[in-house]
């Protein structure tokens, strides 16, 4: 299979949708040699600031000296994206000779896997061949049924709390939390940054359960940081007590810190006016990401950029980022993308100044054309990845 194919086989896994649960996943790597037994990891859930905390961390280990494997979802403009060793992408061979490999072990086997079940299960064995010393591994939906839950870490670490995929975890806040405290294992640390006394409750309870102690930190990080916003400040204070649990040295922490990246993240282009990259894509992340515009840039004209994947709670996302923007520059990524219509109707409850565009590639354009501040460009990973296409064959110097 050429790398065409393999993105194409992929595509029809996702059409499976989300469908939670470790019988499928166990057995599929028990199958593999279960390649997730050969290297140490670490468990990071949460609503937002998983990706960012565990780039830090990953930085961190690799200047500790560790062969570090990092497996995040979902990615900007390849898949490729998703599965890193010390820093660098899966290559195209390597991939499409799992894809390969793994689809026949699947087939033979008469083994149903969602999308996420499949390259998670791919992720473990490019590890286990790349004989990596630690993987810092992203949940993708939940915790305690989601495909990543195979592992035992060395340390798990939740971000923090909101309501999202309320359809599969749950309605409430307690709910959510019970869900993604599910990947704390018997006598394994938990560290998180929540405040928040009922979800805290909830994980001291887990955590009692489990025998496992409970690490909640109440102050950010105060140092400089490459990547920028309070939030961020969050994300590293539990990067940093992680790493300590692991015994990794104050050294080896500053350094790992000073050259983490982690891309979209508020993350700058300098063109004819900034641009501003974010994959904000649920109210909370948005209410971050307003406040950190206004704390960066005060009293710019913003012109915002805002695309969203269907199923996501637009209003929400509008309320926080609407009223923010001179104008509105709606669109819908290709992929997942929702009804730009209703994309556009919720954004004019907020702000009657708004367009819509077919294409998030016109859409941008047509911001930096008009701009006379900043632009941001927001709402999905989707939308970013495709502004990212854009921006590199789009001649603005």
């Amino acid at each position: 299979m050429d790398k065409q194919e393999s993105l194409a086989y992929l595509e029809k896994l996702e059409e499976k949708g989300i469908i939670l649960g470790l019988e499928r996943i166990e057995k599929f790597l028990s199958l593999l040699g279960n390649p997730e037994r050969s290297f140490k990891s670490v468990h990071i859930a949460g609503t937002n600031g998983k990706g960012s905390t565990a780039a830090m961390l990953s930085s961190i280990l690799q200047q500790a000296g560790y062969k570090t494997g990092l497996y995040t979802s979902p990615h900007l403009r390849e898949f490729n994206e998703r599965i890193q060793v010390n820093g660098k992408n899966i290559q195209d061979e390597n991939f499409t000779r799992l894809i390969s490999e793994l689809k026949k072990m699947k087939e033979e086997n008469n083994i149903s896997l969602t999308y996420f079940e499949f390259t998670t299960a791919l992720a473990f064995k490019y590890f286990a061949e790349q004989e990596i010393d630690f993987a810092v591994v992203e949940v993708g939906v939940g915790g305690r049924l989601d495909a990543t839950n195979v592992i035992r870490p060395e340390a798990c670490a939740i971000t923090n709390i909101s309501l999202e995929h309320q359809a599969h975890l749950g309605n409430t806040l307690e709910k959510i939390a019970y869900e993604k405290a599910g990947i704390v294992k018997e006598g394994i640390p938990l560290i998180t940054t929540e405040q928040n006394p009922n979800v805290l409750e909830i994980f001291k309870k887990i955590c009692e359960e489990k025998n496992s102690k409970l690490i909640i930190l109440d102050k950010p990080f105060e140092g400089n940081l490459p990547l920028p916003g309070k939030h961020q400040q969050w994300n590293a204070v539990l990067a940093i007590e992680v790493a300590k649990q692991l015994g990794l040295s104050k050294k080896d922490i500053e350094k790992g810190l000073a050259v983490a990246h982690w891309p979209a993240r508020f993350e700058i282009i300098q063109k004819k006016c900034p641009i501003v990259l974010d994959v904000a894509h649920n109210p909370a992340g948005a209410k971050v990401l307003a406040e950190t515009i206004t704390t960066k840039f005060p009293g710019k004209k913003v012109l915002l950029v805002l695309g969203v994947a269907s199923g996501k709670e637009m209003a929400g996302i509008a309320k926080q980022l609407a009223p923010l923007a001179e104008k509105v520059f709606v669109c819908t990524p290709e992929f997942r993308g929702m009804k730009l219509s209703q994309t556009l109707e919720n954004v004019k409850q907020f702000n009657s100044n708004a367009i819509s565009f077919q294409s998030v590639g016109e859409a941008v354009s047509k911001a930096i054309e008009e701009c006379e501040g900043i632009v941001v460009v927001c709402g999905s990973h989707f939308t970013v990845g495709e502004a990212l296409e854009s921006l590199s064959t789009h001649k603005n110097e």
